[in-house]
């Protein structure tokens, strides 16, 4: 068979690749940080905002980097509180494992990161991935509720702008346009996304929103659902048992921080005690 002819001109020379040894890229000598997830995002949100652009002189493209930032802060707490969920609570440990993990995870991670390796495979840009990885490995039952609805189909969208600006370098896409609302968007496919400062601070603030939300959720969720007799009632008695659930999900960094244990502790007896009193009444 005859050889195919192909051309050889240079039409577009490159130059030779400079070496890039990746796995001197990496802090080997970093350590996990030991406070909430919450309070993990509140520091690198902070950070991220530092590199906005100020209004006066606001770069569009610039923008859109701290936007990536900001979806990347919060995958990352919802990859620590999924983490941490399954490495303390008995219910998300029965969900998880039921699942797979890789040979290499299971060889190389420690018992407390080997969660992550549950989730390589899940992307958190859909509401239907979030409700999914909640039910499916922290045990979340039931219809979520409206303000978790709402946040998570807010934060949805950011995603979507983050995903333009990843893949399409701002270009707005049919699937994106889709979700977005095909209606409003359709006169805007392959038009770039114009970040301005206004725009970009609501989209924090929306993801910030979720976090929180998210946050406050999952630590009713799973202190609420812990078997009868768990707590004694006695906080002296309880504090070592509740500190584990307080510190997942206490928010120490930001503005609005979270209670003290002790009254925490208490609010939640008191909503329990509500709680059995009125299935007693209802049961007569």
């Amino acid at each position: 068979m005859a050889k195919e002819f192909r051309s050889t001109i240079a039409i577009s020379a490159a130059p030779a690749n400079p070496p890039l040894a990746t796995h001197k890229l990496f802090d080997s000598s970093y350590v996990e940080f030991t406070g909430s997830p919450v309070d993990e995002f509140t520091i690198r949100i902070r950070t991220v905002n530092k590199l906005s652009p100020q209004p006066a002189s606001f770069d569009a493209y610039q923008g859109q980097l701290v936007l990536l930032g900001t979806v990347a802060a919060v995958e990352s707490f919802l990859r620590a509180v999924f983490r941490r969920a399954i490495s303390i609570d008995p219910i998300c440990q029965e969900k998880a494992s039921k699942k797979d993990v890789s040979y290499a995870a299971a060889l190389h991670l420690t018992v407390d990161l080997l969660p992550e390796a549950l989730l390589e495979r899940i992307s958190f840009t859909s509401f239907d991935n979030i409700e999914k990885a909640l039910k499916e490995l922290l045990g979340v039952s039931g219809e979520l509720p409206a303000d978790v609805k709402s946040v998570i189909d807010d934060y949805v969208k950011v995603c979507h702008l983050r995903h333009c600006a990843v893949h399409r370098f701002g270009k707005l896409g049919a699937s994106n346009a889709v979700h977005l609302g095909l209606l409003e968007h359709k006169v805007l496919l392959e038009k770039p996304l114009i970040l301005d400062y206004i725009a970009l601070q609501n989209a924090i603030a929306i993801a910030t929103a979720f976090v929180r939300t998210l946050n406050g959720f999952l630590f009713n969720v799973l202190i609420s659902r812990l078997p009868d007799g768990y707590f004694s009632g006695s906080y002296g008695t309880d504090r070592g048992r509740f500190l584990v659930y307080y510190r997942m999900f206490a928010d120490r960094a930001s503005s609005s921080k979270s209670a003290a244990p002790r009254f925490i502790y208490a609010d939640f007896q008191k909503e329990r005690a509500k709680h059995l009193a009125n299935l007693h009444k209802a049961k007569k």
